[in-house]
């Protein structure tokens, strides 16, 4: 079973996995073994059932804690590209992780967020002039249990019971907080820098902008097609990826510590000097710095 036939999901593909498994195994044994111990800190923290302020942080938290694996799981089965667009996801949850650790009123506008979005998507299916893109008789059983006036109702209580003044403006509208003005509330260096240059390289990916294509077409000195790749030849198996998932966990647990004063901050450091160091060595990090 050739690559040409079956892709990735035939046998040749071990060959290129363990190609990546050669190069980078010290880097691979490091994700594996920071994977275990952020797996620990979900175990470890003791959380309170009324504290929504740090159930939403580790519902976060635990939630990254997938994503970091599957960053992992593509990498390793030469599906980087794929594991570089989930680094944008990731990214979000840390920055997620950092804006509601500030605190309560934060958390909350955070969380307003799922009934924006609702009160977004029921709007659009009222809308009229949207019929004729759905389905037929569509708007009609997305409301047949609970009517748009009674699920408006219930969304706009909910916004306003959590009682913070900036969710709505002056017209008493609700505004959702997009990701940018929550990063420049959590106030990182590192976070906004990831933010202004990886995040966006990485989005390209997400949203299949015509920058992907350099991977997959090849053009002459004359811009006439040269090639067309696909497969593994069109993989771009550096090790960033690896090294921004763990830079991300590894801020994620300093907000934790944060406010649970968990893990300690010596276990983090210790985490984050040997991500240097590998980081160094592998030309990911060019200088000493700062988790956050």
């Amino acid at each position: 079973m050739t690559i040409n036939e079956h892709g990735f999901l035939g046998k040749d593909i071990k060959h290129y996995e363990n190609k990546l498994e050669k190069k980078y195994k010290e880097v691979f044994d490091f994700y594996e073994e920071i994977n275990y111990f952020l797996h620990s800190v979900k175990s470890g923290i003791k959380l309170k059932n009324d504290d929504f302020q740090g159930g939403t942080i580790i519902g976060i938290f635990n939630k990254s804690l997938t994503t970091f694996q599957s960053i992992y799981v593509l990498f390793k089965h030469y599906l980087c590209n794929n594991a570089e667009n989930l680094c944008r996801i990731l990214f979000e949850e840390t920055a997620n992780i950092g804006y509601c650790s500030l605190g309560k009123d934060e958390a909350r506008r955070y969380l307003s967020l799922q009934a924006i979005n609702r009160l977004h998507l029921i709007n659009i299916v009222n809308l009229e002039a949207n019929r004729k893109y759905l389905i037929e008789n569509f708007k009609e059983m997305f409301f047949e249990k609970k009517s748009y006036n009674k699920q408006k109702s219930e969304l706009m209580n909910s916004l306003h019971g959590l009682g913070v003044k900036d969710i709505f403006n002056d017209e008493g509208k609700p505004v959702a907080i997009n990701l940018e003005e929550r990063i420049k509330k959590v106030n990182s260096k590192s976070v906004m820098h990831y933010y202004l240059i990886f995040y966006r390289m990485v989005s390209a990916g997400v949203h299949s902008s015509p920058d992907i294509l350099e991977k997959y077409l090849i053009f002459d000195e004359n811009r006439l097609m040269k090639e067309l790749r696909w497969g593994p030849e069109a993989e771009e198996c550096e090790i960033a990826p690896i090294f921004a998932s763990i830079h991300f966990m590894i801020m994620s647990l300093e907000y934790i510590n944060e406010y649970f004063s968990f893990p300690k901050k010596e276990d983090i450091s210790k985490f984050w000097g040997r991500t240097l160091e590998l980081g160094n060595r592998y030309q990911y990090f060019f200088e000493n710095r700062e988790i956050i």
